[in-house]
């Protein structure tokens, strides 16, 4: 045989084997595609079932529930639904206080927050016993799950983040200084409640009220978005018509803090529940005990790939970096337990743990 003719053989034969190295490297995006396919199935909800309920949906139901509920008076009020103020009523008689921020002094409230109990409780000279332990059992055992479930200023900031899918997520530094700006609130609130509770013990307390003002039974409330909407704007003469808009005037003060409220709604647009990680001191309080609750998330270390995956943290409504933490469990003061990161895992990694 000629050297041309050996020549066109191998030229034959390399060209056939580049062929063949092509079409399996084709192949192979496609297989690891229906792998991928076959990952994010296991372990969800089966279609079509998934379509109709999933956590987020649950989640937000379940929210909108307690934000009636814990109001629960103004179905008498406005519906004459009585029924349905006597079933909460029941609750209320098991469990009168839940971890939150919900004042009882409001004219429709039902349920009220255990920070704001435990604040009038103090001012009135009367130590919190069964309040401190009903709040300690729950955050014990379900952490923050009130804050992520039940908490009706974290409802509110929620929903209105659902408007603007692109957030803000501050550096972790930066995100860690702004936390402790609630911890410093906590403490110039319980300094002012224990105080007024020893001047109610020693009967000096008139000249302490006098000095503290708005600030003397409950200092958080005058800046508490909870007080301000289900207590300072039910007692307001608000206009009905043109010739009663002047009534606005009359509200004074109540015209800032109502300001105050928009604007954490407005801000919650950009940064998911900024208002609970930076400002709220009952969730500095329900973190510090709630932080190593029996239950809890944790993460599959087979399954999770923390090195080119941060799709958790990036949901996160409470910015939490998921991934600096043990696989067993998130050991995290600020997680409400809002699931976000269980649904929207690639991998079904993130599973709620016990213990």
């Amino acid at each position: 045989m000629s050297e041309e003719g050996e020549r066109s053989e191998q030229i034959g034969e390399e060209a056939k084997s580049e062929e063949t190295k092509t079409k399996k490297k084709e192949s192979a995006p496609k297989k690891e595609k229906k792998e991928d396919k076959k990952r994010k199935v296991k372990g969800r909800i089966p279609w079509p079932l998934s379509k109709i309920v999933n956590i987020r949906m649950v989640r937000r139901l379940v929210q909108l529930f307690f934000l009636f509920a814990i109001n629960g008076y103004i179905f008498t009020a406005w519906f004459g639904a009585e029924q349905v103020t006597l079933f909460w009523e029941q609750f209320r008689n098991v469990l009168p206080t839940l971890p939150i921020i919900a004042p009882l002094e409001a004219p429709f409230a039902i349920i009220a927050g255990s920070f704001d109990t435990i604040q009038r409780e103090f001012t009135a000279g009367i130590f919190p016993f069964f309040t401190l332990g009903a709040m300690i059992i729950i955050l014990a055992v379900l952490g923050r799950a009130a804050c992520g479930w039940v908490c009706p200023i974290g409802t509110m900031q929620d929903y209105v983040s659902l408007l603007n899918p692109n957030k803000v997520r501050p550096a972790p530094n930066t995100e860690e200084e702004l936390r402790r700006v609630k911890g410093y609130i906590f403490f110039i609130v319980m300094f002012l409640a224990v105080w007024m509770f020893i001047s109610v013990i020693q009967n000096s307390a008139e000249n302490l009220v006098d000095a503290l003002g708005i600030f003397a039974f409950a200092a958080f409330d005058p800046v508490n978005p909870a007080y301000i909407l289900f207590k300072l704007a039910p007692e307001q003469p608000w206009p009905t018509s043109i010739e009663t808009l002047w009534y606005i005037s009359t509200w004074g003060i109540f015209l800032v803090q109502l300001a105050f409220v928009g604007i954490i709604l407005i801000v919650s647009l950009w940064f998911p529940r900024w208002f609970c990680r930076w400002l709220c001191p009952a969730g500095w309080l329900y973190g510090l005990v709630g932080r190593d609750s029996l239950i809890g998330i944790g993460r599959n270390p087979a399954k999770c790939t923390p090195d080119i995956c941060n799709k958790c943290e990036v949901v996160c409504p409470m910015n939490i970096r998921i991934r600096r933490f043990p696989y067993s469990h998130v050991h995290s003061p600020e997680c409400i337990l809002c699931l976000e990161c269980v649904s929207h895992c690639p991998n079904g990694a993130i599973q709620i743990k016990f213990g």
